[in-house]
């Protein structure tokens, strides 16, 4: 006779736990492997969107792998949460230039994680970081903005659609007009599931 089945809170919460681990160890590898670029520490001259991070907040890794490539292409560090409530432990202890919020997530939803990180900026009388919803959902700019967020980004986004929102938010970002950007599509996301999934990884599909 078999097993009982794992609980499914009991499973989410492995998963969550494990997928923690994967963001962490991916994000430092991303901020190390920019800290030992030879012009890291070049002069102002040096191109300076290297130093922008960006933190891209969302439960399903396919998401944030897609969005991860498209912001490395850039030069621009991206630091990955895999829920709302860790965007805002982040968010709490480093200060990002952009944040991409995902906002149907388990412990802490995008609306949720936003008012969090807007009291605690209020709190310390820091500058508000600009934050954008990114979603499937369409959502008005009153609904956006009352809850503290500056605006939205379609997901899955195109390569356009993202250089427009970093170019609107991000005033120091400095687009190279001729780099190679990565470019993600309705087959490359496809692409990408199938690969995780033979991996092993239990996904969600890429949505809200």
């Amino acid at each position: 006779m078999s097993a009982n089945p794992e609980p499914y809170p009991q499973a989410l919460s492995r998963f969550l736990g494990g997928f923690r681990s994967w963001l962490r160890a991916w994000s430092s590898e991303i901020w190390e492997s920019y800290e030992d670029r030879p012009d890291a520490t070049a002069g102002p001259s040096a191109p300076s969107c290297g130093s922008l991070r960006v933190l891209v907040v969302d439960d399903n890794p396919v998401n944030l792998m897609a969005m991860s490539a498209l912001l490395q292409s850039r030069g621009l560090v991206p630091v990955l949460a895999a829920d709302g409530a860790e965007a805002v432990a982040l968010a709490c202890e480093t200060r990002f230039d952009l944040i991409l919020m995902d906002l149907q997530m388990p412990v802490l939803d995008g609306w949720e994680a936003t008012a969090a990180i807007r009291r605690f900026e209020n709190a310390c009388s820091q500058p508000a970081v600009p934050v954008i919803s990114y979603s499937s959902m369409s959502l008005g700019a009153g609904i956006l903005a009352r809850h503290g967020m500056n605006g939205s980004l379609d997901k899955p986004c195109d390569d356009q659609a993202l250089e427009d929102c970093l170019v609107r938010w991000c005033p120091a970002y400095q687009p190279a007009p001729n780099a190679r950007r990565a470019r993600v599509d309705s087959h490359g996301w496809a692409s990408a599931n199938r690969d995780a999934v033979s991996g092993g990884a239990s996904l969600l599909r890429p949505g809200a």
